[in-house]
């Protein structure tokens, strides 16, 4: 991509330009069913397989495909479905590309890498479990000071106790508001500090942990992405290699992905809590080595205790929360959301801006992925609508009304 195209794509997000995704017309219109086909094996690490084969109904989703088809402001951009460690529905559709892209028209396909947002939360937390499987973080509660050398004369008062188990939870009690205000706002904290980093030499950690203490680290979760992108330094500067280095090295070459793009903010800084690129297979691959307990293709990628702790509750979130309260989830991890019983026990996602998920569902075996452009409106089915009514209950899951 050109600097000038990426230049355009980061204006569109943060210039306060004119609010609508482009996608119109509501209307049904008259198009032919949908007839499914299993997914074509084309030699990327996948096996595939029909629905049937794997135990899941096809009408269910057959009534999902139909409704989108028939709705042309629907803003999926990509539904992928792994069963037994199969792939076994991939459908993709038009629509724009995301905002920092500039909002592009296009056809989705199989080889389209889709900008996941904040998926790549879930993807730097991950990191920190190979930095430390790999010896070069001792453990999780080591203090985020230990990385950041330049800046004891931050560690005073409640902000010593900082650790980076309380940056990969949202924790860390530092003060951060970028869910009240539209990321078109200069005053949203991720804008302006995505502002700061880009635009001036200020030192981006330290514009984070400078900011006041709201609540002792570990007492109260707050949503931010300046938690990750501190994470993101102080795992490079623990490996010492560029993050995108050390992903591609430890977590992508392995799991066979190739084409990743991340969004380096300057030389030396890696944007960590959000835009990273993938195409939905080898987002799903991600998945499934979740799903596997760490391992993808009969190889140990991920120590076992990471994932589990990854999939387990660090913090509750409030029903009332309005940021995340309405997507069934009912916790959040180590970079992951932990869905509500909805869906079952066990149920953990990466979740992004716009409809970008992951779902590792353990109980049924199974990692569902959407992509989406519902950057500035709701879509007519959210990912969380779509499981509800459709997808669990092609596995035979109880229906549960749209939340």
């Amino acid at each position: 991509m050109s600097s000038l195209r990426l230049f355009r794509g980061v204006l569109l997000t943060f210039a306060l330009l004119a609010p609508g995704c482009g996608q119109s017309g509501s209307e049904p219109s008259p198009v032919a069913d949908w007839v499914y086909r299993p997914p074509e094996q084309v030699g990327d690490g996948w096996e595939t397989a029909s629905l049937e084969a794997v135990g899941i109904d096809p009408g269910p989703l057959a009534s999902l495909m139909n409704t989108l088809r028939r709705r042309s402001n629907h803003r999926v951009h990509g539904i992928v479905i792994v069963r037994h460690g199969r792939l076994v529905l991939e459908e993709y559709f038009d629509g724009l590309t995301h905002p920092t892209f500039g909002e592009e028209p296009i056809s989705f396909s199989r080889e389209t890498a889709h900008c996941l947002s904040s998926v790549a939360k879930s993807f730097t937390a991950t990191l920190l479990g190979l930095a430390i499987d790999r010896g070069f973080i001792v453990n999780e509660r080591q203090s985020v000071f230990d990385f950041f050398p330049e800046l004891l004369d931050l560690e005073v008062g409640l902000r010593r106790d900082i650790t980076l188990e309380h940056l990969v939870t949202m924790t860390s009690g530092l003060e951060w508001d970028e869910t009240s205000r539209s990321l078109r706002d200069p005053l949203n904290d991720l804008t302006a500090w995505l502002t700061l980093t880009r635009t001036t030499t200020q030192d981006p950690v330290r514009a984070v942990l400078e900011k006041p203490m709201v609540a002792a680290p570990g007492t109260l979760y707050r949503y931010g992405g300046g938690n990750t992108n501190v994470l993101g330094k102080a795992i490079q500067n623990a490996v010492g290699q560029r993050l995108d280095g050390f992903a591609r090295d430890a977590l992508f070459a392995p799991l066979g992905i190739e084409s990743v793009w991340w969004w380096v903010l300057r030389d030396d800084f890696v944007y960590a809590s959000g835009d990273i690129t993938l195409r939905p297979r080898d987002m799903a691959k991600f998945g499934l080595m979740y799903l596997n307990g760490g391992v993808w293709d009969g190889q140990r990628v991920l120590s076992p205790e990471w994932v589990d702790a990854s999939a387990s509750a660090y913090t509750t979130i409030p029903v009332s929360d309005p940021h995340h309260g309405q997507s069934g989830f009912a916790g959040y991890s180590y970079g992951w959301w932990i869905k509500s019983d909805d869906y079952g026990r066990g149920v953990y996602e990466a979740a992004g801006w716009g409809g970008q998920t992951i779902t590792v569902l353990p109980e049924l075996d199974m990692v569902v992925i959407f992509t989406g452009g519902s950057y500035w409106e709701a879509p007519v089915l959210s990912p969380h609508q779509m499981m509800l009514r459709y997808v669990l209950p092609a596995v035979g899951q109880a229906a549960a009304s749209s939340q």
